[in-house]
């Protein structure tokens, strides 16, 4: 799944970046689709540094034993009036297989997309998508996507 156009059109439906952005605790619930395992994952959204990019560290597991953490960059824009937002981010990082689908190999690359509302308490809550993939360096490159559902909590 190639989430590059689904999230430029929804970056086109938002028109205010998130500048004041706070840094947050990110966790998710989901499935691996097509291998149908649960998969956990945790990220820290870090507040943004330049150009609004905001520094993300991931974590996740999953029932199949199969594991990912990265680092990477994400951008939220929000809708000029309440509380609907989208996130788009990236992080390269190291894949463990366990009994997972088999990636071609450790390196890895995250792209996710996340759209949902933020309360008036700053926590905010929706769904995402994520697609992994080496992005051609092994051969086979089959990719591994989730779905799922997500919170955040501001820390500050």
């Amino acid at each position: 799944m190639n989430l590059l156009k689904p999230a430029l059109v929804v970056m086109a439906l938002f028109a205010q970046p998130a500048l004041a952005e706070s840094p947050r605790i990110f966790g998710s619930v989901g499935s691996q689709l097509s291998v149908s395992s649960t998969e956990a994952q945790v990220r820290y959204i870090g507040e943004p540094l330049i150009w609004g990019l905001q520094p993300v560290v991931g974590l996740s597991g999953a029932g199949n034993s199969s594991g990912y953490i990265g680092v990477g960059a994400a951008y939220t824009l929000r809708a000029q009036q309440g509380g609907l937002f989208a996130r788009v981010s990236g992080l390269a990082g190291v894949h463990k297989r366990g009994s997972g689908r088999n990636l071609g190999g450790p390196l890895q690359f995250r792209t996710s997309l996340d759209v949902g509302y933020m309360t008036a308490s700053g926590a905010e809550f929706g769904v995402g998508a994520d697609h992994r993939s080496s992005a051609g360096i092994y051969k086979p490159n089959p990719g591994l996507n989730t779905a799922y559902l997500f919170a955040t909590f501001p820390l500050r």
